[in-house]
C-alpha cells in the first residue's frame, strides 16, 4: 500500500512544467520559446524553464522498467546564441524541441550539472559545458555540410560569452587594416557612422590603389603637389584667424553691405530654420545704427552671425570669408567667456543656434558641429524648451511661440548634424512634449498673454515651410537612428519599410507645398528646392549601404536604382542644367572669373558654403561616378562601352563645381584630384584604354587637376606669406577630413603617405578580398 501511495505521488509530480517560471507566476500562456514572447514583451532579462523531473528509481518502484533517459538532441535556430541563455541559480536552462513535451536541460556555468533532488542521485539528464560545446561544434559541422554556410570562417565575427565581442581585422590596400565594427568608419579620433560620406571611399579602390602604388614607389607627382597645397592651405587659414580680442563689434561693414547680408539670410536660411523674430530684430537693428552702444551684446553677436551666414551668398567669390570667419570666432569667444548663467536666455540659445549654422556655412570646424549641437540641446532642455509652454508658468504669446520655434529648429539641426557626422541623433520622440509652432506670421506675435492665432494649414505664412518639413521629421529620425545607432539591427525588409514610410510622407509634403503654389502668397524657389534637397538625401543615405552589393547581387537592385536616381535629382536640384549642359570650362590660374551661376541662392550656398550642402552634393557626385564606373565594367558588348549621358554630364559638372569651390576659398583639393582621376578612368574605359595606358591616363589627369588647384591656392595667399614654405616637398600627407591635431589611435607608419588615411569599419560588407563572404555576412546582418 505504501509503495502504491508513493507511486501515485511520483506520478502526480512526473508531469513536466512546460511554461517558463515567469509565465507560471503570472498565470499567462507561454509559447515555450526561448525566450518566450511574453518575456520579450515584458522585457524580462531572464526566461527560465525548470528542469524536468527524472523517472522514478527502480528501488522505489519495482514494477518500473529500469532505463536511462537519453539526452534530446540540441536544436536551435541560432547556434551562436545558444550559450547566451538566461542564468538562474548558477545554471543555464536551454529550451529545445518543438513538440508538446519539450525537454529543458539545465547546464551549469561552472562546468558541472546543477544539484537538485534527482541529479544528486545520479539520475536524469545532465550536461557539462565542455560536452555542450562539443555538441554545438558537431551540429555546426552538420549544418555546414547540409547548407554550405561557412559558419566557422575566420572572416565572420561570432558572438562570444567569455568576453567582449572580438574585432576582426582584414587586410586593406588603403590603410593597413580594416577593423570590423558595427556600421562605421574610424578616421583619426572620430567614429563616423554609416551615413557619413567616408563610408563610400572604399567603393573606388581601383583608382585609389593606383595612387597608393605611386606612393610606395615614391614617384607620385600628384601627391607631391598635394603636400604643397597642404602647406598653402595652412597659410591661408592662418591668415583668416583673427587675433583673439574681447572687444566685440569692431568689424561691422557699412550699412548698405550689412543690409544686403541680412536680407540674404532672411530670404534663405531663416525662411526654413526659424530662429529670429524678424520684427524684433529689425527694431534692434535700427537702434544699433542710431547708437551702437545702446544694444545688448547678445544682439551684436546675433547680428554678426546673421551677416556671416548671409555672406556665403553675397557673391560668387565669397569675398567676405575673412570677415565671416572673424564674426564666428567672436561668437565662440562670447560663449566661452565666464558667467555662463547669464546666457541661459532665449537670446543665448539664438546665438548658439546661429553659431552652429555659421560654422557650417563659413567652414569653421564645420565637421565638428555635431558636438556643440549636443551642448545646445542640453542647454535647451535645461531651460525647459522640451516641455510645451502650456505646461509651464504663464508667459507671453511671443515668448511661448519663440520657445516652440527654437525647439523645432534644434531638433532639425540635431538630426541634420547626425547625418553629416555619422553620429547617433540622440533624440527620442518620447523625450519631449513641445507642440509644433503656430502657423502664423511674425507680425502676429505680440507680448500679449493671449495664445497665438494659428492660420489654416493651407494658408502660407512665415512658418509654413518649417511646419511642412516637420511633418517628415519622425520618418527621417527613424532612418538616422537605423543608420547611426550601434544597437539597431535591421534586415533589407526593414529598409524597404522605412523607404515606403518616407515615400508616403514625402508625397504628402509635396502635395502640401503644391497647394501653396495656388495661393496669393507662395513659397520661393529656394524654399521649395531646399526642402526637397533636405528630405531626398534620406532616400540616398538609406540605400547607400546596399549600393555596392547591388552591383553583384540582384536582390538589392532596388537600392542601386534608388541611389542613382536620387543622386541625379539631388544634383540637378542644385544645378538644374547639369545633366544637359555641364560646365566644361575649367578656371585657370590667371583667370579668377567664375562661370556665372546667376543669383541662384542655393547654387551659391553649395559652391561657397560648407556643411551639409557640400556633403550631400559630394555624396551624390561620388555615387554617380561609382555607377558610371560599374556600367562600363559590366558592359560586355562587342562595341565600345557607352555610359549614361546624363550621369556622365553630371559627373563632369561636379568637377567644375569643385574648381569653383577652390576659387571661392576652399583649401582642400583632394576631392578635385580624386574625381578628376575617376573621370579619366571612365573616359579611358569608354575609349578602350587598358593596362598601363589607362593607369598613365589616370595619373596624368590627377596631376593636371592638382597643379591647377595648386595655382588657384597660390592666388589666395597674401603677398606677405613666406614663399619658401610652398616649396617644401617633405611634408607628410595624411587624410584628415575633420582637421584633427591629436591622433589618439595608432597607425602603421608605412601608410603615412596614403591618399585616404582612414580605418574602415565594415562588418556589413565583410572583407573586400572575398566578395562571396561579403555577401554572406551582409545577408546575416
Amino acid at each position: 500500500m505504501d509503495e502504491l501511495q508513493n507511486f501515485k505521488a511520483d506520478r502526480r509530480r512526473r508531469r513536466p512544467a512546460l511554461s517558463c517560471v515567469s509565465c507560471r507566476k503570472s498565470k499567462i500562456r507561454c509559447d515555450r520559446n526561448l525566450p518566450c514572447s511574453a518575456c520579450v514583451r515584458s522585457k524580462h532579462k531572464t526566461c527560465v524553464f525548470e528542469p524536468a523531473p527524472s523517472l522514478p528509481r527502480q528501488s522505489d518502484l519495482s514494477s518500473t522498467t529500469a532505463g536511462s533517459i537519453q539526452p534530446t538532441e540540441l536544436q536551435s535556430s541560432d547556434n551562436t546564441e545558444l550559450l547566451g541563455s538566461p542564468v538562474t541559480n548558477g545554471s543555464v536552462y536551454v529550451h529545445h524541441g518543438d513538440g508538446p513535451h519539450d525537454d529543458h536541460s539545465a547546464i551549469s556555468l561552472t562546468g558541472s550539472t546543477p544539484v537538485d533532488s534527482t541529479s544528486s542521485q545520479g539520475h536524469g539528464p545532465s550536461f557539462d559545458v565542455k560536452s555542450l560545446l562539443e555538441r554545438i561544434k558537431e551540429l555546426e559541422q552538420r549544418l555546414e555540410e547540409s547548407t554550405g554556410q561557412h559558419l566557422g570562417s575566420n572572416n565572420v565575427t561570432r558572438a562570444s560569452t567569455s568576453g567582449p565581442e572580438p574585432i576582426t581585422t582584414y587586410p586593406s590596400y588603403l590603410s593597413g587594416n580594416l577593423h570590423a565594427m558595427s556600421k562605421s568608419v574610424i578616421s583619426k579620433t572620430r567614429y563616423l557612422g554609416q551615413s557619413h560620406w567616408m563610408n563610400q571611399v572604399e567603393n573606388f579602390s581601383s583608382v585609389l590603389e593606383i595612387f597608393e602604388q605611386q606612393c610606395r614607389e615614391k614617384k607620385s607627382e600628384p601627391i607631391a603637389l598635394i603636400n604643397k597645397c597642404k602647406v598653402l592651405a595652412r597659410t591661408i587659414k592662418a591668415q583668416r584667424w583673427p587675433e583673439l580680442s574681447f572687444k566685440f563689434g569692431n568689424n561691422i561693414p557699412p550699412r548698405e553691405i550689412a543690409d544686403n547680408l541680412i536680407d540674404a539670410y532672411f530670404r534663405t536660411t531663416e525662411s526654413i530654420f526659424r530662429i529670429i523674430h524678424i520684427p524684433s530684430f529689425r527694431k534692434d537693428y535700427e537702434s544699433f545704427w542710431l547708437s551702437p552702444d545702446s544694444v545688448e551684446l547678445s544682439f551684436l553677436i546675433q547680428l554678426q552671425l546673421v551677416m556671416a551666414i548671409g555672406s556665403t551668398i553675397h557673391d560668387e567669390y565669397f569675398s567676405m570669408r575673412k570677415s565671416a570667419t572673424h564674426w564666428v570666432y567672436e561668437a565662440q569667444c562670447w560663449l566661452i567667456s565666464p558667467n555662463q548663467k547669464s546666457r541661459l536666455t532665449l537670446s543665448g540659445l539664438q546665438v548658439m543656434l546661429l553659431l552652429c549654422l555659421a560654422q557650417e556655412a563659413v567652414a569653421v570646424g564645420q565637421d565638428l558641429v555635431w558636438m556643440p549641437v549636443g551642448q545646445l540641446m542640453r542647454t535647451a532642455i535645461f531651460m525647459g524648451l522640451h516641455r510645451d509652454p502650456k505646461k509651464l508658468p504663464k508667459m507671453t504669446q511671443l515668448r511661448s511661440e519663440m520657445r516652440r520655434r527654437l525647439w523645432n529648429t534644434i531638433l532639425e539641426i540635431a538630426l541634420q548634424t547626425s547625418m553629416d557626422s555619422g553620429g547617433p541623433p540622440l533624440i527620442a520622440l518620447q523625450d519631449f512634449d513641445t507642440c509644433a509652432p503656430a502657423n502664423c506670421d511674425d507680425e502676429q506675435l505680440t507680448e500679449d498673454d493671449v495664445p497665438a492665432v494659428s492660420q489654416p494649414p493651407d494658408k502660407f505664412t512665415d512658418m509654413s515651410m518649417a511646419l511642412a518639413l516637420r511633418t517628415s521629421f519622425a520618418a527621417r529620425l527613424a532612418i538616422a537612428r537605423t543608420l547611426n545607432e550601434i544597437s539597431t539591427r535591421h534586415t533589407y525588409d526593414d529598409i524597404i519599410r522605412l523607404h515606403s514610410h518616407l515615400g508616403a510622407v514625402y508625397k504628402l509634403l509635396s502635395q502640401t507645398i503644391q497647394r501653396f503654389m495656388s495661393t496669393e502668397r507662395q513659397p520661393t524657389a529656394f524654399q521649395r528646392r531646399l526642402v526637397d534637397f533636405v528630405v531626398r538625401r534620406y532616400f540616398m543615405a538609406l540605400h547607400l549601404p546596399y549600393f555596392r552589393p547591388a552591383m553583384n547581387e540582384p536582390t538589392y537592385a532596388f537600392s542601386r536604382k534608388t541611389v542613382v536616381e536620387t543622386s541625379t535629382k539631388l544634383y540637378t536640384t542644385i544645378f538644374p542644367f547639369a545633366a544637359l549642359n555641364p560646365r566644361l570650362r575649367r578656371p585657370s590660374a590667371n583667370d579668377l572669373g567664375l562661370t556665372p551661376i546667376g543669383q541662384d541662392d542655393l547654387a551659391r550656398f553649395v559652391t561657397c558654403g560648407s556643411g551639409f550642402f557640400r556633403s550631400i552634393a559630394s555624396q551624390a557626385a561620388m555615387a554617380t561616378g561609382f555607377e558610371l564606373q560599374n556600367q562600363l565594367q559590366e558592359d560586355d558588348s562587342l562595341g565600345p562601352p557607352t555610359p549614361r549621358a546624363d550621369l556622365l554630364n553630371i559627373f563632369r559638372d561636379s568637377i567644375s563645381w569643385l574648381y569653383h569651390r577652390v576659387q571661392a576659398g576652399e583649401t582642400n583639393i583632394k576631392g578635385l584630384l580624386f574625381e578628376s582621376a575617376l573621370l579619366a578612368q571612365i573616359e579611358g574605359l569608354t575609349n578602350g584604354l587598358q593596362g598601363q595606358e589607362l593607369t598613365e591616363a589616370i595619373v596624368r589627369a590627377g596631376k593636371e587637376a592638382v597643379q591647377e588647384g595648386f595655382d588657384l591656392l597660390k592666388l589666395q595667399v597674401a603677398p606677405k606669406s613666406d614663399e619658401n614654405a610652398t616649396t617644401n616637398d617633405d611634408v607628410q600627407f595624411s587624410f584628415d577630413p575633420m582637421m584633427a591635431i591629436n591622433e589618439d589611435w595608432s597607425y602603421d607608419s608605412s601608410m603615412q603617405n596614403v591618399l585616404f588615411d582612414y580605418t574602415n569599419v565594415d562588418s556589413t560588407f565583410g572583407p573586400i578580398a572575398d566578395p562571396d563572404m561579403m555577401m554572406a555576412d551582409f545577408t546575416q546582418w
